[in-house]
């Protein structure tokens, strides 16, 4: 029963802290492109990310519920696994299944020209390098993510966690 209110958390967790690192990357990146154009931003990104988020939390819901302790090294090493598995389902399949979402279903678009299409060897060639090149920047968020995640575990009582 704890595993799965721990699983049920992490869900919660991971939808809204998807949708809340998507909101600031998009504004991040929008400051950076000229300007804020848009609050919300392009919804492929959502879509890209709300499921790594709550697949990790889940399984470190369920993960942490039943342990006494992590030691930090252990949590760390935790951290860089979330953070390459999140950046390269995003960058890939992720990014994939928004384009898919948001253009209704059709990868291939009629123009006047041809068609026109996403780069799909070039989605998983990047979303892969992304993923390892980003590590150093995204692991430590991920462990703030992570720690914010046990800290609401233990306040709920559903981790004893002793680090």
């Amino acid at each position: 029963m704890k595993v799965t209110k721990g699983v049920f958390i992490g869900f919660i967790f991971g939808f809204i802290f998807s949708l809340l690192i998507s909101l600031v990357f998009m504004l991040f990146a929008q400051g950076m492109a000229g300007g804020i154009t848009s609050l919300t931003g392009e919804s492929w990104l959502y879509y890209a990310t709300v499921i790594p988020f709550i697949l990790t939390f889940m399984l470190l819901g369920g993960y942490f519920a039943n342990r006494e302790t992590v030691s930090n090294k252990k949590l760390w090493l935790i951290s860089l696994l979330s953070a390459f598995f999140v950046t390269l389902y995003s960058g890939t399949i992720g990014a994939l299944f928004g384009e898919w979402v948001v253009r209704g279903g059709s990868f291939i678009t009629p123009t006047e020209n041809g068609y026109t299409g996403v780069n799909f060897e070039g989605t998983w060639f990047w979303g892969l390098v992304y993923a390892f090149v980003l590590l150093p920047l995204t692991t430590p968020v991920a462990r703030l993510l992570i720690q914010a995640f046990l800290e609401l575990l233990k306040k709920m009582k559903f981790s004893k966690l002793l680090y």
